[in-house]
């Protein structure tokens, strides 16, 4: 179970959960959120990759943050990053990695494969809770 605070998406911002990988499926389901300050229903953004773009990520993750370097063996595993817009867009125009944005809301699951960086941004305060599983693959 996940209670979390919104977290900043923008610039400088460190979303919610920084950008990793884990070794098993997972499935994310948001069983509550806060109404955003417009009034609108709150929700989470996730940014999630292809499982074979990780070595792109991570030699742009490392490059791009040499100066922290010694601190981390493996830039993704180490979850000490959140790409936000900016970084996104570099990541996009160096490497040619695109995450697949998806918003998450209230009654909704998010499916995320073993093997695919992804990171989250709750863009209100919200409750989830969160399953690993190993599914069967050829």
């Amino acid at each position: 179970m996940y209670n979390a605070f919104a977290g900043k998406e923008t610039q400088g911002g460190q979303g919610s959960t920084r950008i990793h990988m884990d070794v098993a499926d997972a499935v994310n389901i948001m069983l509550w959120a806060s109404p955003m300050p417009d009034g609108t229903p709150g929700c989470a953004v996730w940014d999630l990759f292809k499982a074979e773009d990780a070595d792109k990520i991570r030699d742009f993750l490392s490059n791009k943050f040499k100066d922290k370097k010694k601190v981390f063996n493996d830039p993704i595993h180490s979850q000490m990053f959140y790409l936000d817009a900016p970084l996104r867009k570099e990541l996009f125009e160096q490497k040619g990695v695109k995450s697949f944005r998806v918003y998450q809301y209230p009654g909704q699951a998010v499916f995320i494969p073993a093997g695919c960086a992804h990171q989250v941004c709750n863009l209100s305060d919200c409750i989830k809770i969160a399953l690993d599983f190993v599914s069967p693959r050829k």
